[in-house]
């Protein structure tokens, strides 16, 4: 309390504490904190947002070093990390999820949109997302947070939703929500799936351009024997314009990468180092060669990196509904 008797109001810290830095508002928190900011920053992007008008029609009834002071309805905290958003510096750091779901909630209560997407992004990037993938998946759905929601649903997509037990957070989601996330699921482990061809076997254009660096394949320009151990090739695959050739190992891996993707639809299926390891064991015993073995593994995981960003391309098609 001050010498009236009112609540002692203070400045923020900065940078939000110099009302001569052209700042042209005050916005005054629950607290009483004073915070010195730029409209045009906080309008920035964001046609709708509430302080691009914020001072028509008299809505403040106080002025602090000659600047109109604006209440809201928010603390000091939770606005500050709002103001970073909105302001050309790094991220503010969250520590919980209940304080992203504030924080993003006054960015959308005010319209912030420039603000919002960079909260999205941050909120993409943090180890909470993957924490606490179905709080955040509700928490979006239930406010139409699109791109958030999506974010986190392809977080979901490496828990085991297909068994019918508990997860954390599993009580934050409506029956339909789930609905939707086990479609969801469903419909990313179909699209993951590599169409076949019957007579040129797999198709893998996305390897075009790699294949000189995968020393395994032959191309059909080439002897249909191994260059190591010199027996006959018996797995093919196409590009779309060129045919290689190699020993049946890498059917089998994809195979067993394609049966997995369909139980759990996520990039890490092809990075998984038991598939791996199963593959280069394999590959061994078809082409025991010297040359080969000391090379097995390091050219299954460059063709497993390929194969892992393919399937995130594939998945990454698949939308998903929560409106």
């Amino acid at each position: 309390m001050d010498g009236t008797g009112l609540p002692k109001i203070i400045r923020a810290e900065a940078p939000f504490n110099d009302a001569s830095d052209l700042a042209d508002l005050v916005i005054r928190t629950t607290d009483n904190v004073d915070f010195f900011v730029h409209r045009i920053l906080l309008s920035l992007k964001s046609p709708s947002s509430f302080f691009r008008h914020a001072l028509e029609g008299s809505r403040y009834t106080e002025e602090r070093d000659g600047l109109p002071v604006l209440e809201v309805k928010e603390d000091s905290i939770v606005f500050r990390k709002v103001l970073l958003f909105c302001y050309p510096y790094d991220v503010p750091e969250m520590k919980n999820v209940e304080e992203c779901f504030a924080v993003g909630g006054v960015l959308d209560k005010y319209c912030l949109d420039n603000g919002f997407e960079r909260f999205v992004r941050a909120m993409r990037a943090l180890p909470l997302m993957k924490q606490n993938t179905l709080r955040i998946f509700g928490f979006a759905a239930a406010r139409g947070w699109k791109d958030l929601g999506e974010a986190a649903a392809r977080n979901t997509l490496r828990m085991a939703l297909d068994q019918e037990i508990e997860f954390d957070g599993l009580d934050n989601i409506t029956a339909l929500q789930y609905l939707r996330l086990r479609d969801y699921r469903k419909r990313c482990g179909k699209a993951a799936q590599f169409e076949s061809d019957p007579t040129l076997g797999e198709k893998m254009t996305w390897i075009a351009g790699e294949t000189s660096e995968l020393l395994f394949l032959r191309s059909d320009l080439e002897e249909q024997t191994c260059r190591w151990c010199i027996k006959p090739l018996t797995c093919w695959m196409t590009t779309g314009d060129r045919i290689f050739r190699t020993h049946y190992w890498l059917a089998d891996y994809v195979n067993t990468v394609k049966a997995e993707v369909l139980r759990q639809p996520c990039p890490e299926v092809a990075l998984d180092e038991d598939i791996i390891s199963r593959a280069v064991v394999e590959s061994i015993s078809q082409c025991g060669h010297e040359e080969w073995t000391k090379i097995a593994a390091s050219q299954i995981h460059q063709y497993a990196k390929l194969l892992a960003k393919e399937i995130e391309r594939l998945i990454s098609q698949v939308p998903l509904n929560i409106d």
